[in-house]
């Protein structure tokens, strides 16, 4: 197997172990409300580490798929390397809980913010990015689906506006746009490990 076969095939896996991973999550701590709950909370439940490893193997996934789309697009999959930097920090940093109102986190939990906006909020520009400079080898396909990340991102957003920075509570429905967009952000991985993988 080549190089560029084993980075193109590693997102397919990754992508598998880190939504197996947080499935596993919602089993083991049922108390995390999934419709109001970040899954960042996760890492400060007692299987912490299993949510730090679905975030290590989230950046497995997308630093792979960096590697196999650059000799494709180049430097148009720089913004989607920053968003694995991100996953692979948020791994390591906790998340305060989601009640915690802005005024009151900790430097940790302001440290995991602002990881989780590069990878919630960066991922939607850096896949339409990555599409469009890779759509000359690789065609439109990804370029087309990255409006379903984006379509996660303004879900998300326009469920956190009540918020208003002053934390999270079970009237503040985000959770579900927080699990969709993991499973969207995947699944462009996956699409453009497919994509690369039926060029090679």
């Amino acid at each position: 197997m080549s190089v560029a076969e084993i980075a193109a095939t590693t997102p397919l896996v990754a992508g598998v172990f880190t939504v197996g991973l947080i499935a596993i999550l919602h089993v083991l701590e049922p108390e995390y409300d999934p419709s109001w709950r970040m899954i960042s909370e996760y890492s400060l439940g007692r299987h912490g580490w299993v949510m730090r490893l679905a975030f290590v193997t989230m950046a497995i996934g997308l630093s792979a798929t960096c590697v196999a789309l650059w000799p494709f697009g180049g430097p148009w999959i720089t913004g989607l390397a920053a968003v694995a930097l991100g996953a692979l920090g948020a791994a390591f940093i906790d998340a305060d809980p989601i009640m915690t109102p802005r005024a009151d986190a900790t430097p940790v939990g302001r440290a995991h913010t602002v990881l989780g906006v590069v990878l919630l909020a960066g991922f939607p520009a850096a896949a339409l990015v990555a599409g469009v400079g890779v759509a000359p080898a690789l065609g439109w396909t990804l370029v087309i689906a990255s409006v379903v990340p984006l379509a996660g991102l303004v879900w998300f957003l326009i469920a956190a506006a009540p918020a208003h920075g002053q934390g999270g509570s079970p009237e503040i429905r985000i959770g579900w746009p927080d699990r969709f967009c993991l499973l969207a952000y995947l699944a462009w991985v996956v699409l453009a490990a497919i994509s690369v993988l039926a060029v090679l």
